[in-house]
């Protein structure tokens, strides 16, 4: 059972002093109209009660009072936390954002988002569908959703394979839900996800898509979902080292 490190109190504020010294990358997750958005940010200062990070991107769809969810890369640890934004003000070319100080942050080795592959003996059924299929057509595919097969899992994203007359029907930065179940005694995991890649095989038969998870960060449920990924993960690295 892989447990996450709760810190709180002084321990935030040392993660954060951290964070600013070593311009640490900060990755945002916040919904706009139902879909999930990716922000690059900085931790540029902080006090008792607020966060101020800061980003060289347009945030024209980040308002205040938004609920937005945070990952620090730090080291060889993730620290993740959700929050609410306070303010968002335009400094020159960075956009300041004003974020409410955590109560708690969650704390995760970095080696649990590394990919762990699905042991050699289990066959993992993947279905996937389209959140948006293909935002700038009016095209709708006559399927309402794919399957595909497993290959690898970790904390923050897998890697699938689908037969290569479906890749037509994908593009990289498309959304997908994502529904498979792990181990066959558990329940199946439905997640939010983004392409990060397509890749040919050399069979020419078959294509692997790379997704990144969206959301883990944003609130109790994402953070559930975080933790049964995690147990996963881990049992695919025990049962691959008895191998």
């Amino acid at each position: 059972m892989v447990q996450k490190e709760l810190l709180s109190g002084s321990e935030i504020k040392d993660v954060l002093t951290e964070a600013c010294q070593d311009k640490a990358p900060v990755i945002a997750s916040f919904m706009v109209e139902g879909k999930w958005r990716i922000l690059e940010l900085k931790v540029a200062d902080f006090s008792d009660d607020a966060i101020t990070m800061t980003t060289e991107t347009p945030c024209e769809n980040l308002k205040k009072e938004k609920p937005i969810g945070i990952c620090i890369h730090l080291g060889y640890f993730k620290y993740l936390f959700d929050s609410t934004v306070q303010a968002v003000q335009s400094k020159g070319q960075l956009t300041q954002i004003l974020l409410d100080i955590p109560h708690r942050v969650e704390c995760v080795q970095r080696r649990m988002y590394h990919r762990q592959p699905v042991p050699a003996e289990m066959k993992v059924k993947v279905l996937f569908w389209h959140r948006g299929y293909l935002d700038d057509s009016d095209t709708s595919p006559e399927e309402l959703y794919w399957q595909g097969r497993l290959l690898n899992l970790s904390a923050g994203g897998a890697q699938f394979e689908i037969e290569i007359e479906q890749k037509e029907h994908f593009k990289v930065g498309q959304l997908l839900g994502i529904q498979f179940t792990p181990m066959s005694y558990q329940k199946p995991l439905l997640l939010e996800s983004h392409v990060k890649y397509l890749k040919e095989q050399p069979d020419n038969l078959q294509f692997k898509i790379g997704v990144e998870f969206l959301g883990l960060e944003a609130g109790p449920e994402g953070r559930e979902l975080l933790s049964r990924l995690l147990e996963v993960v881990a049992e695919y690295e025990e049962m691959n080292q008895e191998k």
